[in-house]
């Protein structure tokens, strides 16, 4: 006849495997799409870091880059509205990007940031699929956000 601490222990071995697999399954490996979503991400903000207009205005939208026209005007219009992005000095992922229509051609990606004041921020991206299947930036959206660091 087994002993209350031997069920207590069984109990116990239970609890941990079904915590172990609630965590295997929160932590899914990103998709190919998400991956490179996030890629181009930072490497615009690497481009605004660097002040590098050219490569920076490259992973915006063809929409976009037909409103702004030149890279000059591109960057002028990222550092007066969108300082946060510019002057980004971390970023943290926290959420694979969320489909926005059925064919998922266009992907919105949460990321939060620090700017260079210590200011936190969350920043929307939003991605669109080119046709060759890369994806490019087609818009953003700045909210505040309480978070003291990432």
């Amino acid at each position: 006849m087994p002993e209350w601490r031997d069920i207590w222990v069984l109990v116990l071995l239970a609890i941990l495997a079904g915590g172990t697999a609630l965590l295997q399954n929160r932590h899914k490996p990103l998709s190919v799409d998400d991956i490179a979503i996030r890629q181009i991400i930072r490497e615009q903000a690497s481009a605004f870091a660097a002040q590098d207009g050219p490569t920076a205005f490259g992973f915006a939208a063809p929409e976009l880059q037909a409103q702004f026209e030149t890279p000059g005007y591109f960057m002028a219009m990222i550092e007066a509205h969108y300082r946060p992005i510019y002057f980004a000095q971390k970023m943290n992922f926290s959420t694979p990007a969320r489909p926005l229509a059925r064919d998922g051609d266009m992907r919105m990606q949460s990321v939060f940031l620090v700017d260079d004041k210590g200011t936190s921020h969350q920043a929307r991206y939003l991605m669109q699929k080119q046709p060759d299947g890369s994806w490019k930036i087609a818009g953003c959206h700045l909210l505040p956000s309480d978070l003291i660091d990432i």
